[in-house]
C-alpha cells in the first residue's frame, strides 16, 4: 500500500510497479474519474467534493474498492495507491483482503515537503484516456503532448490547483496521517523519501518489496 500526502509520487511509483512487474494498483481516484468520464451518478457525486478538495466518503470508497477487488485476480499482487485514507478504510481493507484469502504485506510512506509538493502540482497533467498521472517536463514536455503510456489526451485536473491543494493538505493531515501510527504498530510501515528523482524511489521500493 502507497501511503503519503498530495502529490507525493504514489501514482507514479503505482505505474512503475505495473510496468516492470505486471502488478495492478487499485486507486478510488482513478476509479472515480472512470465513473465521472461515464458520467455516472457516482462520478458526479465523487467530483463535486474532490473538486474542492474534500474526500469521498468511506462508504462510497470501500465499496468502489470491493467491487474491484471481487472483478480482478490478486495472484500478481495489487497496489493499494491512494487508498486507505482513514482508519476506518484501513480496517475494513483488512476485513475485505481477509475474505479474499490474502493480506497487506507491507505499507510504503513517501515522504516529501510542503514546498515540495507544491511545485509538483504546478506541473501536474492526467491522461483523460487512461488516468496515469505526469509531471510536465519531467515526464513530458508539455499537456500538449500524448500520454506516454497510451497516447490519450493529457489536461491538468480542476483540483490541482494550489488552494486545493491546501485543503487535501489539511485533510491528509486530520483523516489519512494517522494512518502512519496505524501501521507502524503492525510492524507493516516503511518510510522513502520522496523528493529525490522517481527512479530512485521505485529501485528503493523494489529493494523493499523484493530483497
Amino acid at each position: 500500500m502507497l501511503l503519503g500526502p498530495p502529490v507525493s509520487g504514489k501514482g507514479t511509483l503505482a505505474d512503475s510497479l505495473w510496468k516492470k512487474y505486471g502488478m495492478p494498483s487499485v486507486s478510488p481516484g482513478a476509479l472515480f474519474r472512470a465513473e465521472k468520464v461515464a458520467d455516472t451518478s457516482l462520478g458526479a457525486q465523487a467530483d463535486a467534493l474532490t473538486s474542492k478538495g474534500r474526500l469521498v466518503s468511506d462508504t462510497l470508497v470501500n465499496s468502489v474498492v470491493a467491487t474491484w477487488l471481487e472483478r480482478n485476480s490478486l495472484n500478481n499482487g495489487v497496489v493499494f495507491d491512494g487508498y486507505p485514507r482513514t482508519v476506518g478504510q484501513g480496517d475494513t481493507l483488512a476485513e475485505t483482503l481477509a475474505k479474499c484469502g490474502h493480506h497487506l504485506d507491507v505499507t510504503i510512506l513517501l515522504e516529501a515537503r510542503v514546498e515540495v509538493l507544491r511545485e509538483r502540482v504546478k506541473a501536474r497533467a492526467t491522461c483523460s484516456a487512461c488516468g496515469l498521472i505526469v509531471s510536465v517536463g519531467l515526464h513530458v514536455a508539455s499537456d500538449a503532448m500524448p500520454c506516454p503510456r497510451c497516447a490519450g489526451p493529457l489536461s491538468r485536473r480542476t483540483d490541482d490547483t494550489i488552494e486545493t491543494l491546501e485543503s487535501r493538505l489539511c485533510e491528509y493531515e486530520d483523516k489519512t496521517a494517522p494512518l502512519i501510527d496505524y501501521y507502524e504498530k503492525r510492524n507493516l510501515l516503511q518510510r522513502v523519501n520522496s523528493e529525490r528523482p522517481p527512479e530512485q524511489v521505485f529501485a528503493e521500493v523494489c529493494q523493499i518489496l523484493f530483497a
